[in-house]
């Protein structure tokens, strides 16, 4: 479809093209470009259904040259940001009323890093941080630059934390950063590191002090006759040699695992870390290597004046003491752990470097506070106790003597504590205890032993029970005196042999019968005495079992009056038959057998074969009945010989 205009459109449709390229044209000669392509006014629509706006055009340009001069505040604002935040120069920037806007790596570096919300300018602290005075800042802020002259700087002179004994030496340039319309719209501080220089130069006075009539040669200046190439050569190979040992070390340092290494300058400065403080600090390595104070703000309250007592000794002393520790709180868990610290001290050219490795060492102090504890518990037990107990470590060293050893031993615990085993006892070799000791230790294994003790004290002299138990850090005793005991068993044994060798004789007959008349014990002379009808063994039976109805009974008799009356009773007896022309004759003591409540338990019959006794009283019997029948006869003989005399007398 063809559109078909006037020529008077033609030519309104060139005119405003040509207005179009002059406003870019225009536009372009100032600057405005954004993105690269050129920005002309807009409305070109409604221009070709209106017609031109001139008040709106003039609105429009103004309001896009507005815009444009913020996006360049903007844009500089930032790339001044930037370049503060990557100078390496000391750089704090100030509202005009003193707030704190800015402050940037090198000056965290330099003076600490302040926490928020900052110190203002005009406050006392914020003037002595920028070595200021107050009529200084006036001239500032009138418009003036300032300079000040080198200040010496230490951040825990107003409160802020820093690092121990680190003190740095700057100088200070102020000046006022103006806006488009003149005013004063920021402060600028940037602050110039002296401190290596005033150290060297205070170093260069004190060598000329001491060798002031030689004085030292110039570095740099080659000794005579010598070869510039060759100190060129030689001093290229002492860099690269530095630098092959500074990247060992980085190598060993970034490599580092379960521990942390840890290397700063005499003035707090860190120059290397380890990554590994993060896990104890919760602290990233680069804010640590940033802001210095960083590494000690995590450190336990108790423990802060102990390290930084201890890294101002390590300054004066040049050594670190040992079982130097310390406590670290972590950052987001606060997880509490200990360090212990192995530090040494380098020189180089005037400057010395501390190097610090660093070990977690919590589980062991957790150990150790168990062991502690355990050791504690256990003197409170050993002393409070009224056994014989007492502790000695693997040094023989007796710690603890309770009362109670004491009582058992009869040696004090001023005797005992302090001084070894074989001092208070010198003859355990003879007596046999101290293998047991020994074994107790070497093998860790509990031990009893029994034994005498003599070493010429009879104070000390007696039978003990030992009884040995190993733990870590030494052995607990428990010591008995069972001399007493040892005695009465040394009197029964002797009383248990004689009683055997009674029951061994073959002409002693003892039997033991329980409150059932049931034989609970018999000798071989009782098994002899009672006959085959006893069996192999008589322990179980009744006498009915073994004797016929009228010994028995006879023997029952017995037995029935010494239990009911518990008195003894003797009686002689014809065994196994009383009938029998070959019986054997006993003298039998029946005797009560008490039990513990005191009542009769049972019978001891003590019997004694005294046949040749009864037989020869029968003998005698009959000899005496022969004698005296003869007499008889005699007599009769007599009297008759009588009678017949008398009648041959009439």
């Amino acid at each position: 479809m063809t559109v078909r205009t006037s020529p008077l459109d033609r030519a309104l449709f060139v005119v405003y093209l040509l207005a179009l390229v002059a406003a870019g044209l225009a536009a372009r000669s100032h600057g405005r470009v954004a993105g690269g392509l050129t920005l002309i006014p807009l409305g070109f629509a409604a221009m070709l259904a209106r017609g031109r706006d001139p008040k709106r055009e003039v609105e429009e340009q103004a309001a896009f040259e507005e815009a444009e001069r913020a996006r360049a505040e903007r844009r500089a604002g930032a790339a001044f940001d930037s370049f503060a935040d990557s100078s390496p120069v000391s750089i704090e920037l100030f509202a005009p009323d003193g707030k704190p806007l800015r402050s940037n790596k090198a000056a965290e570096r330099l003076l600490g890093k302040i926490p928020p919300p900052g110190i203002p300018l005009f406050d006392e602290h914020g003037l002595k941080r920028a070595g200021l005075l107050e009529p200084q800042l006036r001239r500032v802020l009138a418009g003036t630059r300032v300079e000040t002259p080198p200040t010496w700087y230490d951040p825990t002179e107003i409160g802020l934390p820093g690092i121990p004994g680190r003190k740095v030496c700057f100088r200070a340039t102020v000046f006022p950063m103006f806006d488009n319309e003149g005013k004063v719209a920021r402060i600028a501080v940037m602050h110039e590191d002296l401190t290596e220089m005033k150290k060297l130069e205070q170093e260069t006075r004190e060598s000329a002090g001491r060798s002031a009539a030689a004085p030292p040669p110039v570095d740099g200046e080659p000794p005579p006759g010598a070869d510039a190439r060759d100190i060129e050569f030689q001093r290229r190979k002492l860099e690269a040699a530095l630098r092959e040992s500074e990247e060992r070390y980085r190598s060993l340092v970034e490599s580092a695992r379960g521990y942390i290494i840890l290397r700063f300058s005499e003035d707090g400065h860190i120059l290397a870390i380890s990554p590994t403080v993060e896990e104890l600090w919760g602290i990233k390595r680069d804010t640590i290597v940033v802001d210095n104070p960083a590494f000690f703000s995590r450190i336990h309250p108790e423990d802060i004046e102990r390290v930084k007592t201890t890294e101002a000794i390590a300054r004066k002393t040049g050594s670190y003491p040992d079982g130097y520790q310390f406590r670290v709180i972590h950052m987001t868990t606060n997880a509490v752990r200990w360090l212990e610290v192995r530090g040494s001290v380098s020189g180089h050219a005037g400057k010395r470097t501390f190097d610090l490795f660093l070990l977690d060492v919590t589980e062991t102090r957790k150990t150790e506070d168990a062991l502690r504890e355990r050791d504690r518990n256990l003197t409170a037990i050993v002393t409070s106790a009224g056994d014989g107990v007492f502790t000695m470590d693997k040094e023989w060293v007796i710690r603890d003597w309770s009362a109670g050893a004491e009582k058992e031993t009869r040696v004090t615990p001023a005797e005992a504590v302090g001084k070894r085993l074989w001092e208070v006892y010198p003859d355990l070799e003879k007596s046999g205890f101290g293998p047991v000791y020994r074994k107790a230790l070497l093998e860790r294994i509990p031990q009893y032993y029994e034994g005498f003790y003599q070493d010429g004290r009879e104070k000390y002299a007696g039978w003990f029970a030992i009884c040995i138990y190993p733990y870590g850090t030494g052995m607990l005793v428990m010591i008995r005196n069972v001399s007493q005991r040892k005695r009465a068993e040394l009197a029964w044994r002797e009383a248990d042999g004689k009683l055997k060798a009674l029951l061994e004789q073959s002409g002693v007959a003892i039997t033991l019968k329980d409150h059932n008349l049931h034989y609970i014990m018999a000798n071989p002379g009782a098994m002899k005495m009672m006959g085959p009808n006893a069996g192999d063994s008589a322990v179980g039976k009744t006498d009915p079992e073994i004797y016929n109805s009228r010994v028995s009974a006879l023997i029952t008799s017995h037995d029935r009056q010494v239990m009911e009356r518990g008195q003894p009773v003797e009686m002689e007896i014809a065994l196994p038959d009383g009938t029998s022309a070959s019986a054997a004759w006993y003298h039998v003591s029946k005797q009560p057998w008490f039990g513990p409540a005191g009542t009769v338990a049972g019978i001891l019959d003590i019997a004694y074969d005294i046949t040749s006794r009864v037989r020869a009283q029968q003998e005698l019997l009959r000899r005496r009945d022969y004698v005296e029948k003869l007499l008889g006869e005699q007599t009769q003989s007599l009297r008759k010989a009588q009678d017949e005399l008398a009648r041959w007398v009439k």
